[in-house]
């Protein structure tokens, strides 16, 4: 018969009031509970089976953050696998929240030291920085999976733009990061692809939109896009039957930071005139008559304007007219990817610069993450 040492509650009182003055007290006795308890669960657990169908098959180690250090945990197992303790799960909801505050917190600027400094001030020294930076690795691994996913067949409306990011090649430099948005049947919006180039040009656009295909995007309705030579070619040779609008906002403030500054307000109003997005029966070809009959007027003071009536790509500011004049608001300008790409801004003002392409990405990534 096994014998057992039998304490009184006061002598137990007494025996943990002295082990929590050692350094690690704290933490051992909560080890030791855990320990305990995970056991007696199994005992429970098995004494709900078949007889000798199964047993207990002693314990595997398993690290969890504790109170001041690690819980070097003893997790009871059974041999035909079925025990799965109810504790630890629990255990694992709390690594599970502390991961989610590492990732917010890793996605608002923060280093990983500094992130071990704010973990190591709540939880103690329960996490090393080789820890957070295992931590930040799966997000890494979310951050890059979530990038490379498939996307859906078709989107009615894609809106692109690019940002300028401060990041360390050899040296620190701006370089250009391709934000793709994507407005879905349902009508929410979807960050679709981040890609990086030293700088923005239609060939990068070219093959940042040539992203979007091998992922899966067969057929778009409408690209929108701002002025940059070359883009409605490029996004042409990757979906030639998508209908393409030229932000008319870019547009107008190109021609008008070229006039006087005493003519330039008269100018503009004219130009806004032509652009008017709420009578349903306005049409594109009424509109780029207009267009040119005010610019024409002008050419005299401004001769430069020619070159703009003569341009072959006009139509491209117009595609709006197409739509139900309900809608045609949302669609004539790039507005809604700039929003997108000032919470880019204002997340990245926390740092003066990026260590790394792959930086830049995951700080970003992190805004893409929830549809609007």
């Amino acid at each position: 018969m096994e014998n057992r040492i039998k304490f009184t509650k006061e002598q137990l009182q007494l025996a943990i009031k002295e082990h929590l003055q050692e350094e690690k007290g704290v933490n051992d006795l909560f080890t030791m509970v855990v320990n305990g308890l995970m056991y007696s669960e199994r005992e429970e657990f098995l004494g709900s089976q078949e007889p000798r169908k199964n047993k207990g098959n002693r314990y595997r180690n398993l690290l969890k953050a504790g109170i001041g250090s690690g819980l070097e945990l003893q997790v009871p197992r059974d041999r035909l696998g079925l025990f799965k303790p109810i504790l630890l799960g629990v255990l694992e909801q709390q690594e599970e929240k502390i991961k989610d505050l590492s990732f917010a917190l890793y996605g608002n600027g923060l280093t990983t030291r500094q992130i071990e400094s704010i973990l190591t001030e709540i939880y103690g020294n329960s996490y090393s920085k080789l820890g957070i930076s295992r931590i930040n690795g799966e997000f890494s691994q979310v951050v890059e999976s979530w990038l490379n996913r498939p996307l859906d067949s078709h989107y009615p409306v894609i809106f692109i733009d690019a940002i300028h990011v401060k990041v360390r090649r050899d040296v620190v430099s701006s370089e250009a990061f391709y934000v793709i948005l994507g407005v879905k049947e349902d009508f929410t919006r979807e960050v679709l692809a981040i890609v990086n180039f030293p700088t923005e040009s239609a060939l990068g656009w070219l093959e940042a939109i040539g992203v979007l295909k091998q992922r899966g995007v067969n057929t778009v309705g409408l690209f929108v896009f701002d002025n940059l030579r070359g883009l409605d070619q490029s996004i042409a040779r990757v979906y030639k039957n998508a209908r393409q609008q030229k932000c008319i906002l870019h547009f107008q403030r190109n021609l008008s930071k070229n006039i006087r500054v005493k003519d330039r307000e008269e100018f503009y109003s004219q130009i806004k005139e032509v652009f008017n997005p709420d009578d349903k029966y306005y049409t594109a070809e009424q509109a780029e008559l207009n267009l040119k009959e005010v610019l024409t007027r002008w050419v005299i003071k401004y001769p430069f304007l020619k070159h703009t009536i003569q341009r072959d790509d006009l139509s491209l500011l117009f595609t709006y007219l197409s739509f139900d004049f309900r809608i045609r608001r949302m669609l004539y300008t790039t507005n809604w990817i700039e929003r997108l790409n000032k919470s880019f801004r204002r997340t990245l003002k926390i740092r003066n610069a990026l260590p790394t392409i792959k930086a830049a990405l995951y700080f970003n990534g992190i805004c893409g993450y929830s549809n609007e």
